[in-house]
């Protein structure tokens, strides 16, 4: 079903889109999508076009107006330049929406235009290796994965949700998709009337829980990233309604959730309706609705996946009797160190906890058959005492297997993920500036 046409049919006055001064209602920004649909049909005649948007209402028509039209749209991150750049020479990509079209008057169209069903979206993400692909998403994962997560979270129409999260990330596509869905209102602005939903990384969550509490929130969606455990207790202490979440892009956001209570407080997570979840050597496979429906590689290169088969996500985690998961890590980021299996990302867990980290990255590089591990910190400031403190800390809480041969003080990029092929150039930067093996 057409959601936002239902909506502007049923619903012509109800808030879509409320972004600084500008309140949009479902009727017009339908009619808007319509007029523009109509607009690139005529005059953008490559099936698959790239959408590099910074601002993020103009990201938002682009994107469903380019869908309406069905166009298969490739998702850009526009903080990363030289990363666009390459991408749409190995994706061959002609044509790249960058800001808004010329004016039209929204009310002046010839006729509806809805090609959604052949429309495509693919979001890039990368593996271990650094390799870019796409995975591939229709209009019906993007809305099966809403509507098991709107009954979830019980977002419905008269809601708000406050989006702080690119658009070309899965995490706010799918705030797009849960609004129009719902019926509700996405909030581009903080400062607007007080919202009711709010997904969050940690820099987020900390603000809120150091916030007066607002009447009107019903959910914080933690997700994506690590969150410390002090501030999860915090938040308990201030009876905040936190729930936890697991999901990948290939699930089109959250498969998992979860109410984050004093019994779920090490959780990540129970299975939702629309997913069927499996664990098998305590690795994560899963089927589902909103599972996608393949991956593109470079030079156009698809690889469809069949809807009855399981997914293997590469990650470990447990589940319990009342199938509730602890997510543990991605099965690429293990390795094995004196017969001893050691998950990387455990270990950047423990060290992000540490109150003078902000962010880490571990690097296992092999050198003459011996493994060896380098870490890549981020802290508050660039004291070179830390670097002790953080071998110090690993050793009395692993053992002296996970100590890490060299540390490096090091900022993150915020809109590039660190992956084993970005960290081993740094690596060598590092090598060469300190002369270093």
């Amino acid at each position: 079903m057409d959601h936002l046409s239902y909506h502007a049919q049923n619903n012509p006055n109800t808030i879509a889109i409320e972004c600084k001064e500008e309140a949009i209602s479902y009727e017009t920004l339908y009619k808007t999508c319509q007029a523009y649909a109509n607009h690139y049909t005529a005059t953008i005649h490559d099936k698959r076009i790239g959408i590099c948007i910074k601002d993020p209402l103009t990201a938002i028509y682009a994107i469903l107006v380019a869908l309406y039209a069905g166009k298969t749209i490739y998702l850009l991150n526009h903080h990363l330049k030289t990363v666009t750049k390459d991408l749409l020479s190995a994706y061959q990509l002609k044509t790249v929406i960058t800001k808004s079209s010329p004016s039209l008057d929204s009310t002046l169209y010839e006729e509806s235009i809805n090609d959604l069903n052949i429309a495509s979206i693919r979001l890039f993400t990368t593996g271990s290796s650094g390799n870019p692909k796409c995975v591939i998403h229709s209009i019906k994962t993007l809305v099966a994965s809403a509507v098991a997560i709107n009954t979830a979270l019980d977002f419905v129409p008269g809601d708000r949700w406050l989006c702080q999260l690119p658009f070309y990330h899965v995490s706010g596509l799918a705030i797009l998709w849960r609004t129009i869905t719902a019926g509700a209102t996405l909030q581009l602005s903080p400062t607007k009337t007080p919202y009711t939903h709010i997904s969050c990384v940690e820099k987020q969550f900390k603000k809120i829980i150091t916030q007066p509490h607002q009447p009107s929130l019903k959910c914080i969606l933690l997700g994506g990233s690590f969150i410390k455990k002090e501030l999860l207790e915090q938040a308990l202490k201030r009876k905040l309604p936190v729930y936890q979440s697991y999901g990948l892009t290939e699930t089109g956001s959250a498969c998992a959730i979860t109410t984050l209570t004093k019994n779920t407080l090490g959780f990540s997570g129970k299975p939702l309706p629309h997913i069927t979840l499996k664990l098998k050597n305590k690795c994560i496979f899963l089927k589902g609705r909103s599972r996608c429906l393949g991956f593109e590689m470079p030079n156009k290169k698809e690889i469809i996946l069949d809807p009855k088969d399981y997914y293997n996500t590469k990650d470990y985690a447990i589940i319990t009797k009342s199938k509730h998961l602890t997510i543990l890590g991605r099965a690429s980021r293990m390795v094995i160190i004196n017969g001893e299996n050691i998950q990387l990302e455990h270990v950047e867990t423990f060290i992000k906890s540490l109150d003078y980290v902000n962010n880490c990255y571990i690097l296992p590089v092999t050198q003459k058959t011996t493994l060896k591990l380098y870490g890549f910190v981020e802290c508050n400031d660039s004291k070179k005492t830390y670097k002790s403190d953080i071998n110090i800390a690993i050793t009395n809480y692993f053992s002296s297997l996970y100590k890490l041969t060299a540390i490096f003080f090091h900022t993150f990029d915020k809109g590039l993920k660190p992956t084993d092929a970005l960290m081993k150039k740094h690596l060598n930067n590092y090598q060469l500036k300190n002369n270093k093996d």
